[in-house]
């Protein structure tokens, strides 16, 4: 398979109004999107269904993407501002074409993204994002349609009912709770409040007044200790932080602990998953791992990406799987990750336990973790870097069976990652700080 130029661990990511997210390149994955579906479906009609976060930028990309696809002859079902799952959804539930988000998910205001799903709701696989770039960087002009075959915009907002009526018919009344949602002035703040009140939930709604820059700043799921807070100053049951588009979801018990991925995945197993096997991230903690196998079922890691999580489970029959971030995903409900979806059957499980949500948590014992990022010039293959690989095989001969050591490039940022689990914060701070010695050695770190 080529190397592929543009498609990171998530779709296209990069700044806004930077290459790839200029006007004239967006423009022309547009062109060239019409023209592979065209190529891979020549006897169909097609409509793709396009929807945004809340970015500033978002705008502009995407008035740029679908002038390129209606150029080609597809037409457009467009959202508005919506999550990622619901492009999901759509894609399924009304047998389209395609479907594509433009969003930077986690990421600052000043990053946007564009990403592909599949005539099946999936995210593209490898295959498909290398079929596309063949297309984008191809030699040739690319195809247009003629004047009375230029593809048409039409108003989906209108759909978006079906699909928050769906997340409804997924819980069960919640009348008695105290729910509180960290919006992260993202996509989810339409949506997501409505949904717990038209369950019967009492919601108290945060950072959902979102203005085009402050999205994922300083809330959301990339910083709950702000929801935290805010719960224990309100006394809730729970607290659901979601990111910018609401793909992700961290909890909050009622004594402001902030509930991870990992264990938000260990609950749902206990009540969802009965013996089939668990998906789970190479950043997932080795106290989840343990705690799945310690219950006689299999226990599989990916690479980072809930596209990578969604392939193994599919492949082994899982139905729960999900990263320690809160991308989560449940097999028999969605094909990807939901933020909303993974608060709403939280919830449900809380009002049915008749326990707190503290109680229903803390499962298994997490082993001591640390995640350090490094900002790099230059992203060479890490096994290409002396230093640090013997750094790194040095770290794992200390630790053996008793933690983990993993190095690898953000998919979407300039940054290393380096994580250590340990049984001790001393042994994970010394490891780490030889890594990033060997990192400045290889004179690839920004300092």
């Amino acid at each position: 398979m080529p190397k592929k130029k543009l498609f990171g661990t998530d779709g296209i990511r990069g700044v806004a109004n930077e290459f790839p997210l200029t006007c004239e390149m967006t423009q022309k994955i547009g062109v060239a999107t019409g023209c592979y579906l065209k190529a891979k479906y020549p006897d169909k009609k097609h409509t793709v269904v396009i929807g945004k976060d809340t970015r500033a930028s978002s705008d502009m990309i995407i008035s740029a993407l679908i002038s390129g696809l209606t150029a080609t002859g597809i037409d457009v079902t467009y959202l508005g501002t919506t999550t990622t799952p619901s492009i999901s959804y759509m894609v399924k539930n009304f047998s389209l074409s395609m479907g594509i988000m433009i969003s930077a998910s986690h990421n600052p205001a000043e990053y946007n993204g564009i990403k592909f799903f599949n005539r099946k709701g999936k995210k593209f696989s490898e295959m498909e994002e290398a079929s596309l770039e063949l297309v984008i960087f191809n030699k040739y002009e690319l195809p247009k349609a003629s004047p009375l075959e230029i593809g048409r915009i039409f108003d989906g907002r209108g759909l978006l009912e079906s699909y928050a009526k769906f997340l409804e018919e997924t819980g069960t009344y919640l009348a008695g709770l105290r729910i509180a949602l960290d919006c992260a002035n993202g996509a989810a703040y339409m949506i997501a409040p409505e949904v717990f009140k038209a369950l019967g939930a009492k919601v108290f709604t945060y950072n959902a007044e979102p203005d085009g820059l402050n999205i994922n700043k300083n809330c959301g799921a990339t910083h709950p200790e702000f929801l935290a807070e805010k719960l224990k100053e309100i006394k809730a049951d729970v607290g659901f932080a979601f990111d910018g588009d609401a793909d992700r979801c961290v909890a909050v018990d009622e004594k402001g602990n902030i509930i991870d991925g990992d264990e938000i995945i260990a609950l749902l197993s206990d009540y969802f998953g009965e013996s089939e096997p668990v998906v789970a991230t190479v950043m997932s903690n080795l106290g989840l791992e343990k705690y799945i196998k310690s219950k006689g079922i299999e226990f599989y890691r990916t690479p980072v990406g809930d596209r990578y999580v969604s392939e193994k489970m599919e492949k082994v029959g899982a139905i729960i799987g999900g990263e320690q971030s809160g991308h989560i995903i449940i097999k028999r409900f969605m094909e990807t990750g939901d933020g909303i979806l993974t608060a709403i059957l939280l919830a449900s499980i809380l009002k049915k336990s008749g326990k707190t949500f503290s109680e229903l948590t803390n499962v298994f014992q997490k082993y001591p973790q640390k995640l350090v990022n490094l900002r790099v010039k230059d992203k060479k293959p890490i096994d290409k870097l002396e230093e640090v690989k013997k750094a790194i095989a040095d770290a794992e001969l200390t630790l053996e069976d008793k933690g983990r050591v993993l190095v690898r490039y953000s998919g979407t940022e300039p940054l290393v990652r380096i994580m250590v689990e340990a049984e001790s914060e001393d042994l994970i701070k010394k490891t780490i700080s030889i890594i990033k010695k060997a990192f400045k050695k290889e004179g690839i770190v920004e300092e």
